[in-house]
């Protein structure tokens, strides 16, 4: 596959998640705050993928061999920290959810 065969993957993918973000924004399933941090995400891997030129300088001063290199350690980085969110915040609901649990099991033990 040559290089415009993955800038237009890219190009779909980025749109489509950028079109999510939006849906989920207008939900009002994600806040203003986190929307504009996802857009910063998709918009800028759109931009890298047209004008990969641009970050080359920045590629070079991290000593990564190709802009590709780069990418997977960002991805890497941007998906530890997404999980760690996610592991943080599932915690925490389970933790509200054995509260609830138990505050509705004693009010129903009191009322028999």
């Amino acid at each position: 596959m040559n290089i415009l065969g993955v800038q237009l993957i890219v190009f779909v993918f980025s749109f489509f998640m950028l079109y999510n973000v939006y849906l989920y924004w207008k939900k009002k399933e994600i806040g203003l705050k986190g929307a504009l941090v996802w857009i910063t995400i998709w918009g800028g891997l759109l931009f890298i993928t047209f004008f990969p030129k641009f970050i080359e300088p920045l590629v070079r001063e991290m000593f990564f061999v190709r802009l590709f290199d780069l990418g997977n350690v960002l991805a890497l980085i941007i998906l530890a920290y997404v999980m760690f969110e996610n592991h943080v915040r599932i915690n925490r609901l389970q933790k509200q959810l054995s509260k609830l649990v138990s505050k509705m099991a004693i009010k129903k033990g009191l009322k028999k």
